[in-house]
């Protein structure tokens, strides 16, 4: 007959490596998922807001010529945005038409290989971002609405509004959000209907 040997060193042993067996396999299954929302979910505003997309996109600053993937990109429309509207605050009209449309630039890159926005998208690793080039630059569109205004360069108010409702359909075909309603909104203030 065989005869298992219970040295209590190795029963020790074996205990560790069950337990550290088990923790690893629970600590592997905590990965946070991406949540899946229903086809007309409507995101409210304190998930998905402009503020939250800035701090997001905040750190070392992208510069054009040293963007190189479409996250790069991303980064740099968002930061040019965000600059773009203090420069608004401070009604720097020019400065901040330049930083506007240096962002949808940017976001325009973006969409030429990504065309979709998505409330959540995974960029690396567990790294999940609001992702809406769409919505960003109609937001823009909006905001350089006023910013010609103020310079005076009536002709292309039309045009901004034409190009921002065109990407803020774009946005709501792929993510409903309350902000997306919030543009459209202001897009139906900023020229009376014909």
């Amino acid at each position: 007959m065989n005869r298992i040997d219970l040295n209590p060193k190795k029963i020790l042993y074996l205990i560790f490596i069950l337990i550290f067996g088990f923790l690893g396999m629970r600590c592997a299954a905590q990965k946070e998922e991406v949540k899946t929302y229903p086809k007309d979910y409507v995101h409210p505003l304190k998930e998905i807001n402009l503020e939250k997309v800035f701090n997001e996109n905040r750190g070392l600053k992208v510069i054009e010529e040293n963007a190189t993937t479409v996250h790069d990109y991303y980064r740099g429309g968002v930061q040019e945005k965000e600059e773009g509207e203090k420069l608004m605050k401070e009604s720097r009209w020019e400065e901040a038409r330049t930083h506007l449309e240096k962002s949808s630039r940017f976001l325009r890159t973006v969409l030429k290989y990504l065309p979709e926005d998505e409330a959540h998208r995974s960029i690396h690793g567990n790294l999940v971002v609001i992702f809406l080039p769409n919505l960003l630059i109609a937001d823009n569109d909006l905001k350089l609405i006023a910013v010609y205004r103020h310079l005076g360069n009536e002709q292309i108010v039309a045009e901004a509004k034409k190009d921002g409702q065109h990407y803020l359909a774009e946005s709501l075909k792929s993510v409903k959000t309350e902000w997306a309603y919030q543009i459209n909104k202001g897009f139906e203030d900023a020229l009376p209907k014909k």
